[in-house]
């Protein structure tokens, strides 16, 4: 029996099966860190996008994205996002009045 993937041959279809597997498992982890490269490459794009058009400095575009990014962590957890968002934005208003 031979591994679809890479030819190699086995005695059995457990072999077969679990070099399959491996393979599959492999370019799952492949296209994870592929997903994760354009992940970062986007987030850079933005993060430069908005230091330009706001006249920002890039540790204070990436220090709001940040706490958005929390803000946003937080959210996926919690049953009234609406009122999570007013409570942020309230705190956030507190921190610029301060």
């Amino acid at each position: 029996m031979k591994c679809f993937f890479c030819g190699k041959d086995y005695l059995t279809q457990e072999e077969v099966m679990n070099c399959i597997l491996n393979h599959v498992r492999e370019s799952q982890e492949e296209q994870a860190k592929q997903l994760q490269r354009t992940y970062l490459m986007l987030m850079a794009s933005q993060l430069t996008m908005a230091s330009l058009a706001t006249h920002s400095s890039a540790r204070d575009v990436v220090e709001r994205f940040g706490e958005i990014y929390e803000l946003l962590e937080r959210l996926a957890r919690e049953p009234h996002v609406a009122d999570e968002i007013e409570k942020w934005l309230r705190d956030k208003g507190d921190e610029s009045a301060a």
